[in-house]
Formats: structure tokens, sequence, C-alpha cells
């Protein structure tokens, strides 16, 4: 995955770090984390990219309630 942003935000650019593991041959997990920069703009990014991901992340009954 690559980030471009022209102008960095408080703390530098923000760099995003990302682990697959393969839990069954048809279901994988991906970890994203932010490894530098604003947390601010990191929870801007993960918002953007959980949203045009909806249709393919799997969520609990849990998750599912909060988003009530």
């Amino acid at each position: 995955m690559r980030l471009k942003k022209v102008k960095a935000g408080r703390k530098g650019n923000l760099n995003v770090a990302t682990e697959v593991f393969q839990m069954a041959p048809s279901l994988h997990m991906v970890e994203v984390r932010k490894a530098k920069g604003d947390t601010l703009e990191f929870h801007k990014f993960y918002k953007h990219l959980s949203t045009c991901l909806d249709d393919v992340v799997w969520k609990t009954e849990e998750d599912m309630q909060e988003t009530k």
C-alpha cells in the first residue's frame, strides 16, 4: 500500500504499516497501524479505508450494533 500526500501533517508524513495474516485458505486478516505521523491524519485515513472496504470486511454482531 502506498500513500501520497503533498503536504505533511503536524508530525511529518503519515506512514502506515500493514500486515496480512492467512487465518484459513479463504480467510485473511489485515492489520493496519500507524507507524509514524499524526494520529488524527491516521484516523481520517483509516475511516476512509474502512468505508471503501465495507463490502468485504467481516463484522461481529457487536460491531453491527455499534453502527446503529
